[in-house]
């Protein structure tokens, strides 16, 4: 089992790292070089999307044939309540992007730009988190008022409330919840590359960096922008 392990993590830590590559400022401003500003604006987003579909299937289908042992199986009740604790954690996520723009985060609104013609084609979103407001502020609504990486965190509650755990799954679960936090404060680097001040007054807003807070979560929001 230690082999099926290592290559477990070290297959998931490649994913992680082509991932974070492609997303980092100097292939992105690599690309804009090979296909113009314009181009790079309007098909970066989409094929990104599409390699992580692609490489995570990939990955799946590598880890489903390594040699596995189940650690545990819950029963019912608990496997129900599990499950639901799934389906929230994805519902949060969903509830993120929602706030990011679903057609947004897919780099939808770009790619319609560049096949009607039009000559400007804004930049997609320089990571997962909202856009600045007419004031200039950071766009923190919803989930992103409670923590500054829902979508990361969203992912965490759904990977480990598998009813069924195995070994390989636990590994593959630790490494990309390390990835994931890693991930976020590399984003963080980069939204504050992009936006400034906007972004630091974002961190200095109370909205926690990963785990959200309940009290913000559940608080009535009052409008956007960081408070």
């Amino acid at each position: 089992m230690l082999k099926s392990i290592v290559k477990i993590v070290g297959a998931t830590a490649l994913f992680a790292g082509v991932h974070s590559l492609l997303a980092s400022r100097a292939v992105k401003r690599g690309a804009a070089k090979m296909l113009g500003e314009r181009r790079r604006n309007a098909l970066y987003r989409p094929l990104y999307n599409v390699q992580a579909v692609i490489t995570f299937g990939a990955l799946a289908l590598y880890g489903g044939k390594l040699p596995d042992r189940e650690l545990y199986r819950a029963s019912e009740p608990l496997s129900r309540l599990m499950r639901c604790g799934q389906a929230l954690s994805l519902l949060y996520l969903l509830y993120g992007t929602r706030q990011i723009g679903l057609l947004r985060f897919a780099g939808v609104p770009n790619l319609w730009a560049l096949l009607a013609g039009r000559t400007h084609v804004p930049r997609e979103p320089e990571g997962q988190g909202p856009a600045l407001d007419a004031r200039g502020a950071v766009k923190a609504t919803g989930p992103f008022r409670a923590s500054r990486h829902p979508l990361n965190f969203g992912m965490i509650p759904a990977l480990w409330l598998m009813p069924r755990m195995t070994v390989n799954l636990a590994a593959f679960n630790t490494a990309v919840t390390v990835y994931l936090i890693a991930g976020s404060l590399h984003e963080e680097a980069r939204l504050r590359a992009t936006y400034g001040q906007a972004y630091l007054d974002y961190q200095k807003s109370g909205a926690n960096f990963f785990i959200p807070s309940a009290s913000r979560l559940l608080a009535p929001g009052r409008g956007e922008g960081h408070e």
